[in-house]
């Protein structure tokens, strides 16, 4: 595993929590334990952007109980739902990030994209390319629930190493087995709520976004409409690769296909994994999420 990080990893949604152990394997990784909880239904409340935690005692029982079956551990990392942050690439002149208000800079070139006060948010960033602008990657999510989580998982005896999306770390395992020099791919992933797009060139993403999912279009819809955007924002009618992930594979791939005619693949845990529970099930994209927090 590349990057130095405890082998614990937490994956929350609004009304669940997946915990998961990675450990080192010959090749791949080994996902030593994994079990799914339940949250109650009270635990998030929808907010702008982010879930606020509403019910903090419900998050702390849960913690409890799973470090009571899982053993003593002290850190942790968190990822949770591409929707709960703000994904923005961004355009900025003469941006130094070594300044003192590099940050402030960034926070505030957000405030004509997102109907919220950027001070409201938490904001990191990483510098993609210069030329004559620099090009950032700016993920961003509301404070609040932020400290909030670290609180809780803190009372618990846990320290947060990092929070981040769900969809970046998934994106971190698939593309550090990518060999060659890729070209555009497309990366899909879908949950039952929500499903994040995003247009890879090179190491470079050129594109990307996460929508919430809503009864009043089928997921085969949202596709067809994503990949009209693509076509005429990127000028592009094939990739040299599609990665699908989630729910409903095998549709989300189908529409894919016919809409690009590339290449689908797939993600299944064991091409990730040297080794997986056998109780464990469902979790494909989020498990292989888990071993992305040590690859990036």
């Amino acid at each position: 595993m590349a990057r130095s990080f405890p082998p614990d990893v937490i994956v929350l949604d609004n009304d669940s929590l997946l915990h998961a152990r990675i450990s080192r394997g010959k090749k791949n990784p080994r996902i030593a334990q994994a079990k799914s909880y339940r949250l109650p239904a009270d635990t998030f409340a929808n907010s702008l952007v982010t879930p606020e935690l509403v019910n903090d005692a419900a998050l702390a029982d849960t913690l409890r109980r799973v470090k009571n079956e899982t053993g003593r551990w002290e850190k942790a990392s968190i990822l949770l739902p591409d929707s709960w942050f703000r994904i923005n690439l961004v355009e900025l002149q003469s941006f130094n990030e070594r300044a003192a208000d590099a940050t402030e800079v960034v926070r505030w070139s957000l405030k004509r994209t997102l109907p919220i006060d950027p001070s409201d948010l938490r904001v990191s960033y990483v510098v993609l390319s210069r030329g004559t602008s620099a090009k950032l990657l700016v993920v961003s999510a509301i404070e609040k629930t932020l400290a909030k989580l670290e609180r809780v998982f803190s009372d618990a005896g846990i320290e947060t190493v990092l929070i981040e999306p769900l969809g970046l770390n998934l994106w971190n395992a698939i593309s550090v087995r990518e060999t060659g020099a890729p070209n555009d791919r497309l990366f899909l992933y879908v949950r039952d709520r929500e499903f994040t797009t995003a247009v890879f060139r090179g190491e470079e993403p050129v594109f990307i976004r996460s929508r919430n999912l809503s009864g009043e279009r089928s997921l085969q819809q949202e596709i067809r409409l994503s990949a009209s955007y693509l076509r005429d924002a990127l000028r592009t009618e094939t990739f040299q690769q599609c990665y699908i992930a989630g729910n409903s594979v095998a549709e989300a791939a189908s529409v894919v296909s016919s809409e690009f005619s590339s290449p689908v693949a797939t993600i299944a845990l064991n091409d990730f994994a040297e080794e997986v529970p056998s109780h464990v099930s469902g979790y494909d994209a989020e498990l292989t999420a888990c071993t992305g927090v040590f690859t990036g």
